[in-house]
């Protein structure tokens, strides 16, 4: 599945909505052990939640929209999308 453009930007808006009405940790409610497998899952390059979102597509749609930090943003939306 692909994810275009349109897509990315709505998932870098809800991320940075729930970022900036809620100051806890993305992560909030995962286990250590599943915090761990879910940033080696990263580290390696797999899906993490919802299938179709890279890493790095989603870094590279926040630079473009202007973030100060894409990589955080990037890291926010793979942790909201992590299955509880």
């Amino acid at each position: 599945m692909k994810t275009t453009r349109r897509q990315l930007g709505r998932i870098i808006q809800e991320v940075l909505a729930v970022l900036i009405s809620e100051k806890k940790k993305p992560s909030a409610g995962l286990s250590k052990k599943k915090k761990s497998a879910v940033a080696k899952k990263a580290r390696k390059g797999g899906d993490i939640g919802k299938k179709g979102k890279g890493f790095e597509k989603v870094v590279k749609a926040a630079k473009k929209g202007g973030a100060k930090d894409p990589e955080a943003v990037a890291a926010a939306a793979m942790w909201k999308n992590v299955p509880r």
